[in-house]
């Protein structure tokens, strides 16, 4: 089962850094943009939790994000010392191609599946991510 997982994983990001790169991004890049799209404005911290990577890649993705007029950061009103992150017109644009990207893997990867089975899949999937995440976190190991 493991290779089955490599393979597909593998297939994806390679597909992935192609199309993220054709928008001049990278797979993170595109990551950061389309939570930002979906979330709103956010914490650079929460960024890092919801997609689950360290602050210092969330940073340096951002500086690109920032650079390419995709983001802008502001100083929060509650914390001075805290800087909040939100795509700009043209990032909310680019949010959306990127969204277009992952239908498109989507249809690739279930090609061939009723409705029923690819639900089935994305709630044993969401079960997984949420214990090994959990896990990550300090969780117990048979929790």
């Amino acid at each position: 089962m493991q290779d089955r997982i490599e393979i597909y994983r593998r297939l994806e990001r390679q597909y992935l850094r192609d199309k993220m790169g054709g928008l001049g991004l990278q797979p993170l890049d595109g990551m950061v943009a389309r939570l930002l799209g979906r979330e709103g404005q956010m914490r650079q911290e929460d960024i890092a939790r919801q997609i689950v990577v360290d602050k210092g890649a969330v940073a340096r993705s951002l500086a690109r994000l920032e650079g390419l007029g995709l983001v802008e950061r502001t100083v929060s009103r509650q914390c001075r010392r805290e800087k909040l992150v939100a795509l700009t017109p043209q990032g909310l644009d680019t949010a959306g191609q990127i969204q277009r990207v992952l239908a498109e893997w989507d249809e690739i990867s279930y090609r061939g599946f009723t409705p029923q089975e690819r639900a089935l899949y994305d709630g044993f999937l969401t079960r997984i991510t949420q214990n090994v995440t959990h896990f990550k976190a300090g969780g117990e190991a048979n929790g």
